[in-house]
């Protein structure tokens, strides 16, 4: 067992974190969750020794490991990406480097080496190397690299010749594969793709030790953890179960303390009446008195501090638009040897919600950027519709904002002549108040930067909004104001994400980016990963191939088997945007957590899947028709 026992730490006069204990059991799989700010990161560094509280202690055995993913780079650049990830095992690296030159020397026929002398140092290198570890580390950091979408080719490449993201994931490899007693992660999904974020929860629910996560994935918290620590007001309060079951239980306890103190109140304030009453009679004071040692005595209720400090977002909307918003006609885009994109094609049409979603590095960010013209193609052509106004989030909003403005003068410059007079309030309902609007931009999280640029999209008018990762910053509070700011939006989006409880029910259109090829499905991410059975993408893409080079040998239709085929397909779409609907309208449902304490609750739960198994089959109705038309 580890304990965190009355932990207290100050900031100056602010106080972080107060009498804060908790225990972790070997195993454990626990989401540490709280608003940005409150103090989540500030823990783990207690936890990793990192920081020493103000008061109370860390009560870990002495043999105790702890390992932490940290946000920062490996320095050597020039080192393979498996030589990097192995580099956690100082051990491991000497008696290999040593074994590899042996093996040289006994090949090499010029050596000057005692060469039984170097076949029995092998030996016993060998055998040590075996006693070292129970587990073959060269091949489960591959297993782990490939895990988390590195391809064979790559371990072999510098780690240098990696993006930033990419670079993260080796990270995560190093942290894994050191199999700590406590693993701690600091939002591990970052920089992971669909794919590998699936991948990843598999892992970790088979990961024998203890994990403490801090991430604002809902879906990846549900599917990972078995209890929850949530941080709130300089405390923590632990739940069993998982994420969902964590925000049922939190209402439910909310209700009941609310409960419990108005009727204490009501007790309370009848005993005091009482003792007014009988403080003025000389012959029922003492009675009086003693009523109100009593009252004295009572333990108060005190009623939870809900933080209700909440972001408020409207997008504005500037007007229709053509009906075409958005095209790319074979689009070709490569850096230096590396073809991102290979004559891609699109079309966004006027009111459409489309999501690019796809393994990193595969081109998704690059047609986005394409499209806005925000960078130069190789050939092809793309263009926005007339009369298009583009309100713009760029993933990264570090190079977006200027660093030396203030929050106030960034908005200022940025905002429509209509909206310059009400920057100050769009600037407050993105809790930004008081001298916050001050602040340089240099000096502001990441949480911070991503509501700035939120608030100059507000200050904006537009009617084709695109978001490039809006999620990665934003606590889950906020991502949940920001999806529904979306989804009442009049006009089109087009928005890459990662984040399958952010996509689910937000798109009517998802492009997939795989291979080179984009993939339209008819569907919101709940529907690609229905089809790819959710823990097999790979295996998706050769049978898609087998089916398309199978269906190539057909014989071409006949006018009347033609015109029956369009009238299928019509009603399959009539069909499908309905069952989008009812199922739309039950997850709006069930993302409220009174939801499961409603008698009905099973009896929706059930009818969603019929509704979803529904869908699945119109919509494989639907291609297979569609297909056998474009023949």
């Amino acid at each position: 067992m580890y304990y965190l026992r009355n932990i207290d730490l100050r900031f100056a006069d602010r106080i972080l974190l107060e009498n804060v204990s908790f225990m972790i059991n070997p195993g454990d799989k626990i989401g540490l969750i709280g608003r940005n700010g409150a103090g989540k990161t500030t823990l783990f560094k207690i936890l990793s020794g990192e920081l020493i509280p103000d008061e109370g202690k860390v009560e870990l055995p002495k043999s105790t490991t702890v390992v932490q993913l940290t946000q920062f780079l490996p320095e050597d650049k020039s080192r393979s990406i498996l030589k990097e990830t192995l580099s956690v095992f100082k051990d491991y690296e000497k008696i290999k480097a040593r074994m590899d030159f042996i093996e040289k020397e006994l090949s090499n026929e010029n050596t000057n080496q005692d060469l039984n002398q170097l076949v029995i140092e092998l030996g016993e290198l060998q055998e040590k190397q075996n006693n070292l570890y129970d587990f073959n580390p060269e091949a489960e950091a591959e297993k782990i690299l490939k895990g988390l979408g590195l391809s064979q080719e790559q371990l072999k490449q510098n780690i240098g010749t990696l993006s930033g993201g990419k670079q993260m994931r080796v990270e995560i490899a190093k942290c894994l594969l050191q199999r700590p007693d406590i693993l701690l992660l600091d939002e591990p999904t970052n920089h992971l793709d669909i794919e590998s974020i699936i991948w990843f929860e598999e892992y970790i629910k088979s990961y024998p030790k203890a994990i403490i996560l801090i991430s604002h994935d809902e879906e990846f918290l549900n599917n990972c953890v078995d209890r929850v620590l949530h941080l709130e007001h300089r405390k923590v309060t632990d739940y069993k179960g998982t994420y969902y079951k964590y925000l049922a239980q939190k209402e439910i306890s909310n209700e009941q303390n609310k409960s419990a103190f108005e009727n204490q109140q009501k007790v309370i304030k009848e005993k005091e009446r009482t003792i007014t009453r009988f403080m003025a009679k000389a012959t029922k004071t003492k009675m009086a008195q003693s009523m109100q040692k009593q009252l004295d005595k009572m333990e108060r209720i005190e009623l939870l501090e809900q933080d209700n400090a909440m972001m408020h977002v409207r997008f504005p909307y500037a007007g229709r638009t053509v009906k075409v918003v958005a095209a790319g006609s074979n689009i070709s885009k490569a850096y230096g040897d590396n073809i991102v994109l290979s004559n891609a094609n699109i079309e966004i049409e006027r009111d459409e919600k489309v999501a690019f979603v796809g393994q990193n590095g595969m081109g998704k960010s690059t047609l986005l950027k394409a499209l806005l013209g925000e960078i130069d193609i190789d050939s092809g052509n793309a263009k926005i519709g007339d009369n298009v106004t583009v309100g713009y989030y760029a993933q990264d909003q570090s190079d977006a904002l200027d660093r030396n403005l203030t929050v106030l003068e960034t908005l200022e410059r940025k905002a429509h002549p209509d909206k310059y007079t009400s920057c100050r309030k769009i600037l407050g309902s993105l809790l930004f108040s008081g001298e916050d609007v001050e602040k340089k931009v240099s000096v502001l999280s990441g949480g911070e930067k991503a509501r700035l640029a939120l608030a100059c999209l507000v200050a904006n008018p537009s009617n084709f909004l695109v978001f490039d990762e809006p999620t990665n910053h934003l606590d889950i509070q906020a991502k949940k104001i920001l999806k529904d700011a979306i989804m009442s939006f009049e006009g089109t989006i087009l928005l890459v994400s990662h984040d399958r409880g952010f996509l689910k029910g937000l798109s009517n259109r998802t492009i997939e980016f795989r291979e080179g090829e984009l993939k339209e499905h008819l569907g919101d991410i709940e529907y690609v990963l229905a089809k790819r059975k959710e823990t097999d993408f790979r295996q998706f893409s050769a049978a898609a191939t087998e089916e398309k080079s199978s269906s190539s040998d057909k014989p071409k239709l006949g006018y009347n088997e033609r015109k029956k085929l369009q009238r299928t397909v019509t009603y399959l779409e009539r069909d499908i945007n309905s069952l989008e609907e009812e199922i739309a309208s039950l997850h709006k449902e069930m993302e409220n957590p009174k939801f499961y304490m409603q008698s009905d609750s099973t009896e929706k739960t059930k009818l969603l899947g019929v509704k979803e198994a529904e869908l699945l089959e119109k919509m494989e109705a639907w291609e297979v028709a569609s297909e056998e038309l474009e023949e």
